[in-house]
């Protein structure tokens, strides 16, 4: 299967666009092509406006420049592209990103898995209230999405930015009407290629990234999406998709829109997963004690988690290093000192304390036989503010 990538730039951002195209020469696995399309209207002296290290790329593994009439702006990286190679896997990327080596393998792979979704390395979550959606900066980000990672879902949004993959023959006419996109998106592709993919029903996949983009600090002194993300400009792009929605594919609307959650229904949804991803480790440490060590602040927002999860009951009791000053008891758990344990059996033990005190206190339990029992609530604590 052909590999295309695709991105486009504009005057600001082109000077460093060759250090994208660089980290796409860098890949694990290899694009057939890399086409970067730029507009006419934004260069009108064409190679002779592109830095010189830019212009000694082309030609070179796979990079070309396709010049287009009009200006698309931001959605020239997927228009022209989605529609030339329609029998080839296409990915596209953005101009400002020095791109880990493992982005096409990563996006690869998901395709691999699952070819009639839209893979991405970045999404976010659609969240709903009663009437309409959430604000854009109230979708959940990537970072806390874990629970939703290789699933084909209609509730998440691909990003752009972190590289998304088009199967072949996946898209249809109704995605390219130019004056439409221009009118309703003209800045906000990632809202566009959403609204697209509802009315195809085409799921969305994330593929969580093996290696972590690097952004180039030069490219984000003009950075749209900064503005698009804190200022009222994607929540007046959905307000509009949403009309054209209703208007044209009403019954398909109705469908997605039920469908989406609350954020306190996607809330409960997290922490169902969680309590059994935090239940499959406490199963992997069978018959013996577990004990939660440390009793302070840290300790007691972890421990709050692991009540209201239903897991407190699988801790044996709390540990500490001096019982002076720590209640007795936390959640129904009793708490007692370190040297009240029974160092002839072999226990469990959670640290609920920070980096620097769990070195310490490992330092303390050299003399115990002791198992370090991986369990980091911070994946699940926004869910306590």
């Amino acid at each position: 299967m052909r590999i295309i990538v695709s991105f486009t730039s504009y005057p600001p951002r082109i000077k460093s666009v060759h250090r994208v195209v660089e980290s796409l020469y860098r890949q694990t696995v290899k694009a057939d092509e890399i086409i970067l399309y730029l507009s006419l209207d934004e260069f009108p002296k064409v190679e002779a406006e592109l830095p010189e290290k830019l212009r000694r790329m082309i030609g070179q593994g796979g990079f070309r420049i396709a010049w287009v009439c009009g200006n698309l702006k931001s959605h020239k990286k997927y228009y022209y592209a989605l529609q030339e190679f329609q029998d080839a896997v296409v990915i596209t990327v953005d101009d400002d990103k020095i791109y880990a080596e493992t982005m096409i393998c990563d996006l690869m792979e998901s395709y691999k898995r699952f070819p009639d979704s839209v893979s991405a390395r970045i999404a976010r979550i659609i969240l709903k209230r009663p009437e309409t959606l959430e604000q854009y900066v109230k979708w959940e980000k990537e970072e806390k999405i874990e629970e939703c990672k290789d699933v084909p879902r209609m509730d998440l949004c691909a990003i752009g930015a972190g590289g998304v993959c088009y199967s072949p023959r996946l898209v249809n006419e109704n995605w390219f009407h130019k004056e439409t996109i221009m009118k309703v998106a003209g800045d906000y592709d990632d809202l566009w290629l959403k609204y697209s993919e509802i009315i195809s029903n085409i799921p969305v996949v994330y593929t969580k990234p093996s290696q972590k983009d690097i952004t180039i600090d030069d490219s984000q002194i003009c950075r749209l999406s900064a503005n698009n993300l804190y200022g009222s400009g994607n929540d007046k792009c959905i307000s509009k998709i949403l009309v054209l929605l209703k208007e044209r594919y009403a019954d398909c609307y109705e469908k997605w829109f039920s469908n989406l959650m609350t954020r306190e229904e996607y809330i409960m949804e997290k922490k169902k997963y969680y309590a059994g991803v935090f239940n499959t480790v406490f199963d992997k440490a069978g018959n013996m004690p577990v004990y939660f060590y440390g009793a302070g602040k840290t300790a007691r927002h972890a421990l709050r988690i692991l009540a209201d999860l239903g897991l407190t009951q699988r801790i044996t009791a709390i540990v500490v290093s001096d019982k002076a000053g720590n209640p007795s008891g936390l959640y129904g758990l009793q708490v007692k000192p370190l040297s009240e344990l029974d160092t002839s059996r072999k226990f469990g033990v959670i640290f609920g304390v920070d980096e620097a005190n769990q070195k310490e206190i490992m330092d303390r339990l050299t003399a115990y036989n002791y198992q370090n029992i991986e369990l980091d609530t911070r994946v699940i604590a926004s869910c306590y503010k």
